[in-house]
């Protein structure tokens, strides 16, 4: 009996201790991963600030959140027109980009508005008159991104056309490239053949100016030169970027941004 009892105690003993130590395991492990995660976070704090003050660090300045996401300016825009030559591949509309039904009102309008501009009286030098032109019209409209390989950047825009297919196999037709977002016309060529004359000098700029929010007036300030075609000109805006003219008499014309 006494045996027994011996044993007895003598497991509880074992139980006892076995149970002790796994406590003092496991407590021992959260204060050692505490005690790591405490020698981290020194350490991240220590490496965070001596990023400070760093010369081959640039500080950024941010105004508002706000501004974040927001749009860049039409002259940022307009240098990275200039330098994204490569074009993709039909996509679709992201979110905050503007769909096709507005682009192509407004291309509609760009186009009205410049066979008006080449018919004051209704009717085109050619004899059609305008509403009937615009009646026939047709309207395309193309998503694409342009890259420019050498900096990496991207610029999304509407490629929209209007066109008329006039007596004689002609198609009398406008061309214009649209901001995906804000929707400004980055440039437009238009092909009227008699209906491009030379007369038209520096009014040629008008509807551009129009569509793009500037006076019309501003073209009286163009400059431009004598071509075996026609002629060519330019016209630097108040906000100083600067608008391309090239005009073959007879045939078409092209207005766009330039450097």
């Amino acid at each position: 009996m006494k045996l027994k009892k011996l044993r007895f105690f003598a497991n509880r003993d074992r139980v006892t201790r076995t149970r002790i130590v796994y406590v003092a395991l496991t407590a021992g492990t959260v204060l050692i991963a505490f005690l790591l995660v405490l020698l981290n976070r020194g350490i991240f704090r220590l490496s965070e600030a001596s990023l400070y003050d760093d010369p081959k660090y640039e500080a950024v300045s941010i105004i508002s959140a706000n501004s974040i996401g927001a749009p860049l300016s039409l002259k940022t825009r307009v240098a990275m027109f200039l330098g994204c030559e490569r074009q993709g591949d039909e996509r679709a509309v992201m979110p905050d980009e503007l769909d096709a039904a507005p682009i192509r009102e407004k291309l509609r309008d760009l186009w009205e508005d410049t066979l008006r501009f080449h018919a004051p009286n209704g009717k085109l030098v050619t004899g059609e008159s305008v509403s009937a032109v615009l009646k026939k019209s047709r309207y395309t409209v193309t998503l694409r991104d342009f890259y420019n390989d050498e900096t990496g950047a991207k610029l999304a825009l509407w490629c929209g056309q209007a066109y008329y297919e006039a007596e004689g196999g002609r198609v009398y037709c406008l061309s214009a490239q649209f901001d995906s977002r804000m929707g400004d016309v980055y440039s437009m060529s238009c092909a009227l053949y008699g209906n491009v004359l030379e007369t038209l000098g520096t009014s040629a700029f008008e509807p551009f100016l129009t569509v793009n929010g500037y006076m019309e007036s501003l073209a009286d300030r163009a400059a431009l030169t004598q071509t075996q075609k026609g002629f060519s000109g330019t016209l630097t805006l108040p906000d100083g970027l600067k608008l391309s003219l090239t005009l073959d008499v007879n045939e078409q014309y092209t207005i766009t941004f330039a450097r």
